[in-house]
């Protein structure tokens, strides 16, 4: 038998088995005000209602294209307001930075510089001279203003930079994500953890059509050049395809046994692992966000409980809830306190 399938193996019977669960995992979140624009909240009113959950992390993104509207003139007014209220709360930061950013549409790169359109179907974004050595500039702006934050512990660098994505595919080539990260890394001074991650597929069909797309596995990839990798975990993904609506749906065993490779990997690597976003609002069909009243049927409430356990199963002690935006919306829009009482539990209990 292959080794790495024995050590996933042995490493899932140990957790599960014997209940090894993560002691005291901390508990994070991804704030978005792009994804509050788009739910029509307010964004600042939104930000200081997370901050007040208590969480014990939050991951914020560097939005390029909204920082850098116009070339050579910055302007951070948005981003050190949601630094200063995190700091204010004591809630440390996880600050992304570069071209990518979380949600959609996930490349942040300014039409100055060049449109979205202009990138071709499925192409590496980094071969780009001029977009290189934009991003290069945009990152040392980034971290020479924020290197002395201290609420800031850790940089992601890019996000799911090897992973195609986007509306048109786009992806980050290894050795460019290097240079970001060796950037990063010497701008700090400070020796603060690089998280890189990337997006994982429990679903098999979904795993199966990845493979086709890539000559190495993304995930892979991303561990054996960060020094703390994180995954991005969906459990269930809906997608448009062929005019149908089609629900790529997983459950807890299969989740486990896909997920433990890479604990293992990591493991064998000495490295931690994190989850950046683990998926706690609805991917439904064709639909950016569900904002219809009637209950979702890829992701309730009631479900991300479940993948937050087994998570902690598997030893993870860092885990961010992706969704926040959508709980505030849902309790906002329709008076549904579900999801922020599902939080709840989950804070309580940990």
């Amino acid at each position: 038998m292959n080794k790495k399938i024995v050590l996933s193996l042995f490493i899932l019977f140990i957790f599960m088995e014997n209940a090894a669960y993560a002691a005291n995992a901390r508990v994070g979140t991804t704030f978005s005000q792009v994804q509050c624009e788009y739910l029509s909240l307010n964004w600042q009113e939104a930000y200081k209602e997370v901050l007040a959950m208590n969480f014990d992390i939050i991951r914020l993104g560097a939005y390029w294209s909204r920082i850098e509207k116009s070339k050579g003139e910055f302007d951070f007014s948005d981003l050190d307001w949601q630094i200063q209220k995190a700091r204010e709360n004591k809630i440390p930061i996880l600050l992304t930075v570069g071209m990518k950013a979380p949600r959609w549409p996930e490349y942040f790169i300014p039409s100055w510089l060049r449109p979205a359109r202009d990138f071709h179907f499925g192409s590496a974004v980094s071969d780009v001279p001029h977009v290189k050595e934009c991003t290069l500039l945009f990152i040392s702006k980034v971290v020479g203003r924020y290197k002395n934050e201290d609420i800031i512990v850790a940089w992601q660098v890019e996000n799911e930079p090897l992973s195609r994505s986007g509306p048109r595919e786009l992806w980050i080539r290894k050795d460019f994500l290097q240079k970001e990260i060796s950037l990063v890394k010497e701008l700090d001074g400070r020796n603060r953890p690089i998280i890189v991650n990337a997006m994982t597929y429990p679903n098999g069909f979904l795993r199966f059509l990845t493979r086709m797309a890539y000559k190495k596995n993304p995930i892979d990839e991303t561990i054996d050049i960060a020094q703390i990798p994180a995954l991005n975990v969906y459990f269930a993904i809906g997608q448009k395809l062929l005019s149908k609506n089609i629900c790529f749906w997983t459950n807890p065993k299969g989740r486990i046994s896909y997920l433990s490779q890479f604990v293992a990997r990591a493991a064998s690597q000495n490295k931690l692992i994190w989850v950046t976003e683990l998926q706690a609002e609805p991917w439904e069909p064709a639909e950016l966000v569900h904002t219809r009243e009637k209950d979702a049927i890829t992701c309730g409430a009631d479900n991300f409980h479940v993948a937050f356990e087994e998570l902690r199963s598997l030893n993870i002690d860092t885990i961010f809830l992706w969704g926040v935006e959508y709980w505030i919306y849902r309790k906002q829009q329709y008076k549904d306190n579900k999801w922020i009482e599902a939080f709840d539990q989950i804070a309580n209990k940990n």
